[in-house]
């Protein structure tokens, strides 16, 4: 048994040499050495990882942009990663991050839920279908959120933001309920807003930085998570709103009508007939109830032992952190791992940075310069920015393009609730599965990360187009569904590249950019709901929309390098 012992060890720390020289060798700047380099290649031959269709992982990260040194430290960390293997660490980690998705969908939906009630209640009545202010608000928030909290990653970590954003949440939650007027609702929600805005991205990024290659297309899947949230909502939603809820609906009566103005209402005019808060808790409910879910799964974090990222540490040059946490991942798993902060100081010794001196000034722009490329970057802005604009766009022009059709609109005071919730919950079943089909053909040969984004952009487009031939409910909703399922699997496309493309060090400021330009397009897009809806006439915006997404196969395709069968950096 002793020597058995003996022999594991002895093949664990000639492991742990093999991988230090192989990472030394595919940086091309470490000094040659001939008794490291040989073994290496036995090495690799023997510890190849294999994908989930069993291709080869390839762990080197040239191009980053972020120097030699740390290339050749996070090439080493995932040798690390992939030799340790998935483990109960690491699928504990991809449930809590998938609840910090399942929440940002959860409340993003909530605001949908409780808008028509909320706006009609004659305490926070406006006319002329202002309503649309308090989503205007949310995008908001999402614009700032996505971008502030993204930055800020690079700097204080992914943890604390992670749990910062979920308690902003359920707190926002808990205030808005109880808000006086709907001027105060709007300021809690676009809080809100940036605390979702925010946690998604670190989310995935905490997700990416402490998997394996072999099993980092699961953050695609998790995207499965927001059509999920989207169900739970509507399904309290539909609880509360049904039971304590009045003046919406085709057989109810509406605050306007109450205070007997169709166009002007003065918001002190009150009614013994029109909608008072007493009768109108059902939102307040939802919100008291969304709010003490969040706070409620942010406490069965403290069940797990949550790390800061090792890649997120490790582009901190805070190497022997990096590697502690790596060593308690392994102690979590009940397994052992070779990694040792002497690892990475050899690597430091070897290395010539004098190349590396020009760039101190602006990493960050020189590293997203390099890693997406020139091509790449023009890109993925335009992907964001129309994933932002055309969606909330489409929805709200096709119901218009519709209705002028003979197809009635699946909105609160034309429908009645029980149809316009069960309507709204098939629609976010459809988006279930999309990202788990989405994340099962990123790791196909054929296609990879790119034909897949391209194949979804052609499909949205085609069926935007399509969907405006609809003439009756049921093709109305079919088409709808269809669009779900397209539209949360390209959007989970559509992270996990631009999360995969970008290196530790820039990942946040990264992100930063592109869900900024989301949350700003899509910010426009309920700009125009606000203020032009009404003075454009026809389907010319749902083909526009439709018409972007076949365009955009040429950003998909036009893009930056593919990153299917390669490690993250």
């Amino acid at each position: 048994m002793a020597n058995e012992f003996g022999q594991s060890r002895s093949e664990e720390i000639t492991c742990e040499r093999n991988v230090e020289a192989q990472s030394t060798f595919a940086t091309s700047t470490l000094v040659a050495d001939v008794e490291k380099a040989v073994p290496a290649k036995s090495a690799t031959a023997e510890k190849q990882h294999k994908s989930f269709y069993g291709s080869v992982i390839a762990t080197s990260c040239s191009k980053t942009g972020c120097g030699a040194i740390f290339e050749g430290k996070v090439q080493l960390l995932n040798h690390a990663l992939l030799d340790l293997g998935m483990g109960r660490y690491q699928w504990f980690l991809f449930l809590m991050t998938s609840v910090g998705w399942f929440l940002d969908s959860f409340w993003i939906t909530s605001f949908t839920v409780i808008n028509p009630s909320a706006s009609n209640e004659a305490l926070f009545f406006y006319s002329n279908n202002k309503a649309t202010y308090l989503p205007l608000a949310l995008f908001v928030g999402l614009t700032t959120g996505a971008a502030a909290w993204s930055w800020m990653s690079d700097t204080l970590g992914r943890k604390w933001i992670f749990t910062s954003t979920v308690v902003l949440m359920g707190m926002g939650g808990l205030v808005g309920a109880g808000m006086p007027s709907f001027t105060g609702l709007c300021v809690v929600g676009c809080v809100v807003g940036i605390a979702v805005g925010g946690n998604g991205s670190v989310a995935g990024m905490i997700l990416i930085e402490s998997l394996p290659a072999s099993h980092q297309w699961l953050l695609a899947a998790q995207g499965a998570f927001w059509g999920l949230g989207q169900v739970v909502a509507y399904a309290i939603g539909w609880a509360f709103i049904e039971e304590y809820t009045c003046g919406t609906g085709p057989d109810s009566i509406s605050t306007a009508e109450a205070l007997g103005h169709s166009k002007r209402a003065d918001s002190d005019s009150s009614s013994s007939s029109s909608c008072h808060y007493v009768s109108n808790k059902g939102w307040r409910y939802v919100w008291w109830t969304f709010g003490c879910i969040t706070l409620f799964l942010y406490l069965c974090r403290f069940s797990f032992p949550l790390h800061e990222t090792p890649k997120h540490l490790l582009s901190r040059r805070r190497d022997a952190e990096a590697t502690q946490i790596v060593r308690d991942i392994a102690a979590y798993n009940n397994r052992q791992t070779w990694l040792s902060e002497a690892s990475f100081a050899r690597i430091d010794s070897t290395t010539d940075t004098s190349n590396e001196k020009r760039h101190r000034r602006q990493p960050r722009v020189h590293a997203l310069l390099t890693s997406l490329g020139p091509l790449g970057i023009p890109a993925l802005l335009a992907l964001w920015a129309m994933t932002g604009l055309t969606f909330p766009l489409y929805k709200t022009y096709l119901a218009t393009y519709l209705s002028s059709h003979g197809v009635i609109p699946l909105t609160a005071s034309a429908v009645t609730r029980a149809h316009l919730f069960s309507h709204s919950i098939y629609i976010s079943l459809c988006a279930v599965p999309g990202p788990i089909i989405a994340a099962l053909l990123l790791e196909t040969k054929f296609l990879g990360r790119k034909r897949t984004g391209a194949l979804f952009a052609f499909l949205t487009g085609l069926f935007m187009l399509l969907s405006t031939l609809s003439r009756s409910e049921n093709a109305a909703l079919a088409f709808s569904c269809i669009l779900s399922f397209l539209e949360y699997g390209t959007l989970a496309i559509l992270t996990t590249y631009t999360l995969k493309l970008l290196p530790s060090p820039i990942r946040g400021s990264g992100m930063a950019v592109m869900g900024g330009t989301w949350g700003l397009f899509g910010l426009v897009a309920r700009i125009v709901d606000v203020f032009v809806e009404e003075s454009v006439a026809g389907g010319g915006p749902v083909w526009f929309c439709g018409a972007v997404w076949i365009v955009l196969v040429g950003a998909w395709v036009a893009g930056s390098r593919e990153t299917r069968g390669r490690a993250a950096a």
